[in-house]
Formats: structure tokens, C-alpha cells, sequence
């Protein structure tokens, strides 16, 4: 998983860097998502699980064990060798166990090894998700101060030509110093907006390149994304509901184990026993002792648990089916409201081409009519601050609609 996320890193650096400092809304996913500190656990997890398993596949390995006694002996006691009545004594045991059956609990302990893998990858997945809300705030903010920056290079254009007018005219007597100085003051206003416009672009791209872990320089260009419509059918493919399915799955197979605890389990048991100074039995004396044979053993307190744990289990997947159905309840109504969103955007969009050529009608109107001597030049200013004005809000009602479009998309998981 590691090695993929790798890969797709760097073909999206080359292609970032190949296409002239690009940038790509896209790619500012799947950059930010691979920079995340979180997806370094989807190895650790995968690592944690392989390991797992093979503690679990230990399981039908031979079990040894060895027990030393070196102790007193109470009670009556069959003499301990010739001349000994020493009530210390050494007793060894040693016992090995072969499973041949458990019951099914090996294949099962594996089974929910890998079920709660699932569970673990879907939660990061889920984290990794939210990032496009952040990714979407700062590449649409960058986008609309874009938009605005270029507005006001066109306002500072029809400035820079009426004060030229303006002081000659003042030069030969036909206006007055104070139109000059309420050209200049207009001018100084538009560099304090450009000022204030291009350090929050510069922070906002400080933080994207942060998020991204890739160098983004004020010359980069930020590609304006395209999107569809939202569709009335549109199926939630949000990274939550396959969470709650592997939470489903985990709980199933958790119930498998209740049922692998009801039953017995069958083995081989080889036990040897040695006794220092041997024990005197009659005649004879045994110093060692030895057996083989088939075992089997059943633990039947599961059975007393049974059917509270059947309850419990239930009640698990009748929590997770709940959070499942309020996740879709407020994703739903996101939609709803993002939906409702776009289409008074798309429709206050429709105006603003009108107001435009009303405005630019207007400022034309009273440049005229400044320029005659008809006018004052105090009209003439906010007739352009009013066309400046007009284009701005046009461009962000564009890039709120755009916006909005994604933030769909990101609601419903595409």
C-alpha cells in the first residue's frame, strides 16, 4: 500500500513540475493525502496483522512445557530410595500437546485479525477524506483572490488614464488640483486592497504548500476546475459506510468465536515425570514415569454466557446500524443544502452579466461627460468603483458556485 502511495507521489510531482508550476485541484488531493503523516499506519497496520497471523498459525505447533519441584513433602509419602527418609525431594514434569482440533478457534482468530485490519484501514481512510474540505478552502481562496487581484489591475488601468488627462488638464487651468489628489487617493486605496489581497494569497499558499508537502511559488498557476451539475441520483460513496459494513463483518465474525468456544478441543498429550531419590513401590523402585495418549478438553462456561454474549452481539450491530443511518440522515441533508446552495448561486449568477454591462454603460456615460466638463470627476470615480465592483462580485459568485459544486462532490465521496 506504501509503495503505491509512493509511486502516485511522484508521478504527480513530475507532472506538477513538467506542465510550467500547474496546479490541479486533483492533484492536490492525492498530494495532501499522501503527505499526511496517518497513511504511514496503513503499513504498520498490515505489518501488526502478518504478524498476527503467524502467532496465530503457532497455534498447532507442539506445546512443551517443563516444571521443576525442588520442596518439602507433606503427608504419608511412599519411601523415597534406600536410606532416605529426607522429606525434601526434586520432582521433574515435562508434558508436550499437539492440537489436532481447536475447534476452529485458529481459523477463526484469523479471520477477525483480518476484519479489524479492515476497521483500522477504513478509519484512516475516513480521516484522509476530510482533508479535501481543507484542500477546497484554501484552493478556492486562492482561486477568488485571483479573480479579484485581476479586477483590480483593470480599475487601476482607467485610473492611470484619467489622471494622465487630469493633470494636463490641470496644467492648462481647465481643473483643479484637488482632481488630481482624489485620483491619487483612489489609486493609493487599490494598492492597499492589492497589498492586503496578495499576503493572504501568500498565506494561503504557504499553508496549501504545507498541506501538500510540495513547493508552490507565487508564479504557480491554479488551474480553475471543472465540475458537473449535482445529480438528483447521485449514490453516497463516502469511505463511512464501507466502516460500518468491515464493523459489521468484525461483529459477525467475533460471534463465529462464541461458537468456537462451545466447543471441545482434541489433541495428542505425551507427559514424562522424574522423581530424585526414586520412589519405593514394594520391591521395586520408580525413579520415572511416562504417558501418551489422545486429549480432549471443553470448557462449558461458555454455555452459561452463550446467549448474553448472542444479545450483545445484536446489540453491536444494532449500534453500528444507527450511526450508519445517522451518518446518512446528516449526509443527506448536506446534500440538500448544498444543492439548494448552487441553484441560488446559479441564479444570482445570471444577473451579474447584465449589471456588468450596466455599469461599464454607466462609467462610459459619465467619462464622457467628464471629460466635456460636464461632470465631476467625484461621478466619474464611483461610476468606476461601481464597474470594479460589479466584476468582482461576479467573480465570486463564479468561484462560490464552483466551490459548492466540489463541496457536493466531497459530500457525496466522488
Amino acid at each position: 500500500m506504501r509503495k503505491l502511495h509512493f509511486t502516485v507521489s511522484v508521478i504527480i510531482l513530475f507532472v506538477f513540475s513538467a506542465k510550467a508550476q500547474t496546479l490541479t485541484i486533483d492533484s492536490s488531493y492525492k498530494l495532501a493525502e499522501n503527505n499526511y503523516p496517518l497513511i504511514k499506519q496503513y503499513d504498520l497496520i498490515e505489518k501488526t496483522k502478518e504478524y498476527n497471523i503467524s502467532n496465530a498459525n503457532k497455534a498447532y505447533l507442539p506445546q512443551v512445557s517443563i516444571t521443576a519441584i525442588e520442596g518439602y513433602v507433606f503427608g504419608d509419602f511412599p519411601s523415597m530410595g534406600s536410606g532416605s527418609d529426607s522429606k525434601f525431594k526434586f520432582i521433574g514434569i515435562g508434558q508436550v500437546n499437539q492440537t489436532i482440533w481447536d475447534g476452529g478457534a485458529t481459523k477463526t482468530q484469523k479471520k477477525i485479525l483480518e476484519s479489524s485490519t479492515k476497521v483500522e484501514k477504513a478509519n484512516i481512510d475516513v480521516s484522509l477524506r476530510e482533508l479535501r474540505s481543507r484542500v477546497n478552502q484554501l484552493y478556492f481562496g486562492i482561486l477568488l483572490i485571483d479573480e479579484q487581484l485581476k479586477q483590480l489591475e483593470v480599475q487601476n488601468g482607467i485610473l492611470n488614464n484619467n489622471i494622465d488627462k487630469v493633470k494636463k488638464l490641470n496644467e492648462n487651468g481647465y481643473s483643479y488640483k484637488m482632481d488630481v489628489d482624489e485620483i491619487q487617493v483612489e489609486q493609493l486605496k487599490l494598492k492597499q486592497q492589492q497589498k492586503d489581497f496578495i499576503f493572504t494569497r501568500k498565506g494561503y499558499i504557504k499553508m496549501l504548500s504545507y498541506l501538500i508537502s510540495t513547493k508552490i511559488d507565487e508564479q504557480t498557476k491554479f488551474e480553475k476546475p471543472i465540475t458537473a451539475d449535482p445529480s438528483p441520483d447521485a449514490t453516497i460513496k463516502r469511505p463511512e459506510l464501507l466502516l460500518y459494513q468491515n464493523q459489521r463483518d468484525l461483529s459477525d465474525v467475533n460471534a463465529e468465536m462464541q461458537k468456537v468456544n462451545l466447543m471441545p478441543k482434541i489433541g495428542v498429550l505425551g507427559a514424562g515425570i522424574m522423581l530424585a531419590p526414586g520412589m519405593s513401590l514394594g520391591n521395586s523402585t520408580i525413579s520415572t514415569l511416562g504417558v501418551v495418549g489422545l486429549n480432549a478438553s471443553w470448557n462449558i462456561n461458555a454455555l452459561y454466557k452463550n446467549g448474553n454474549e448472542k444479545e450483545l452481539t445484536k446489540l453491536e450491530k444494532d449500534k453500528i446500524n444507527v450511526q450508519e443511518q445517522t451518518f446518512l440522515f446528516n449526509t443527506n441533508l448536506q446534500m440538500d443544502q448544498k444543492t439548494a446552495d448552487i441553484d441560488r448561486q446559479k441564479e444570482i449568477l445570471k444577473d451579474d452579466d447584465a449589471i456588468i454591462a450596466l455599469r461599464a454603460s454607466i462609467q462610459k456615460g459619465y467619462q464622457l461627460k467628464y471629460d466635456n466638463g460636464a461632470g465631476p470627476l467625484v461621478d466619474l470615480l464611483n461610476a468606476i468603483e461601481n464597474e470594479k465592483n460589479a466584476h468582482t462580485q461576479k467573480a465570486l459568485h463564479e468561484i462560490q458556485l464552483l466551490m459548492s459544486m466540489y463541496d457536493y462532490q466531497t459530500i457525496i465521496g466522488n
